[in-house]
């Protein structure tokens, strides 16, 4: 069973992003289940379903989503034991550590889960008028992230703006995969988000300074 994390600052886009991926797992048959804390941003609606000791609400046919009412051990065990999902997407709130959460799960002892690289991502849009003013857990939250995702492109004026970003990043992460896209418009920098959340591991994700700005797709990126 895979798990997913999907972290990021608030409005940065994690449920679009979370929609796309349980769309596209939904299509390769897989059963998704979605957690997210009651507090947090997910908005994702559905029919309420009383199977198992968790509430889980049936988003479609291959996937339900929980809220995190008590606490994540609880919540998994039972949701693997009523549910079985062949992935879990977990989404911290705003200002939870993905990789807290993470190191939590690896101590419950639960078998078979594998991890994906962690994701934290960013508003491009707003990161580029507060990049001086980021606080300790997003400075912290990026710093730990395997992947970054600078998301909402769309929304910035030009390449130079993005490169920046880039780099700034990049000085408070120097090992992450860092990938440019747009959630809601979609396209291929998207797919490849979505291929490398279908990997396990740091190792197969981490490139390089030079070569993770290069195939973020910085250079060829147009306004």
């Amino acid at each position: 069973m895979k798990c997913m994390l999907i972290g990021g600052f608030s409005e940065s886009g994690k449920t679009t992003l979370i929609r796309k991926l349980v769309e596209h797992l939904g299509k390769q048959g897989q059963k998704v289940a979605v957690i997210a804390d009651e507090i947090g941003e997910t908005g994702i609606n559905g029919d309420t379903i009383s199977e198992g000791e968790v509430e889980t609400r049936e988003i479609t046919s291959d996937c339900v989503y929980c809220p995190l009412k008590i606490n994540m051990e609880y919540t998994l065990r039972n949701l693997i034991a009523s549910y079985n999902p062949d992935t879990i997407i977990i989404e911290p709130t705003g200002i939870t550590p993905p990789g807290q959460i993470k190191r939590n799960i690896e101590n419950m002892g639960i078998p078979g889960i594998t991890f994906a690289p962690i994701v934290n991502l960013v508003d491009a849009s707003r990161l580029s008028q507060k990049t001086g003013e980021l606080q300790n857990f997003m400075i912290n939250q990026i710093g730990e992230a395997e992947i970054l995702g600078i998301n909402k492109v769309e929304l910035i004026n030009n390449r130079e703006e993005l490169l920046e970003i880039c780099l700034f990043l990049r000085k408070l992460n120097p090992r992450a995969r860092m990938i440019h896209f747009s959630a809601q418009q979609g396209g291929e920098n998207l797919d490849k988000l979505i291929e490398l959340l279908e990997k396990t591991s740091r190792r197969e994700v981490t490139l390089s300074r030079e070569n993770s700005i290069q195939i973020s797709g910085v250079s060829a990126y147009s306004s």
